[in-house]
């Protein structure tokens, strides 16, 4: 998948966490290409933990200095995510890794970029012009 601008929500902080997250995401989806989706699952959902507890901590601090209207909800689509993703690393755990792990995977990742990255996170962006930017 490409970037595309329109995926910017206008903070450099967060639309670069996004970017990196892209970037993790196609060296999952080429893995999965090239047959070797089994062995770059694991590296992925430890890099997908870390990632949330970085990249939410700092998009949910955004949201309340710049009371963001559907902080609350945003909150509870992000706690979704990292139980999918917790929910998924346990189900390698105790079932290992298997195709169908690896798919769920790319369809959690490609869902997150496609709807609530360039839906949800967009309100944000949307949310500082109206204050005219002054909230960041």
């Amino acid at each position: 998948m490409d970037w595309k601008d329109s995926y910017d929500i206008g903070v450099e902080k967060i639309d670069c966490q996004h970017r990196q997250l892209l970037v993790k995401l196609n060296d999952f989806f080429e893995a999965c290409t090239n047959q070797q989706g089994k062995d770059k699952i694991e590296e992925t959902l430890k890099f997908l933990k870390d990632y949330t507890v970085e990249h939410f901590g700092s998009e949910e601090q955004l949201m309340k200095d710049i009371d963001f209207p559907e902080l609350t909800e945003h909150q509870k689509t992000h706690a979704e995510f990292v139980q999918t993703v917790l929910d998924l690393e346990e189900s390698i755990k105790t079932k290992g890794v298997s195709v169908l792990s690896t798919i769920k995977l790319n369809r959690t990742l490609t869902d997150w970029l496609i709807n609530h990255i360039h839906k949800c996170d967009k309100l944000i962006g949307d949310c500082i012009a109206a204050k005219g930017n002054k909230a960041v």
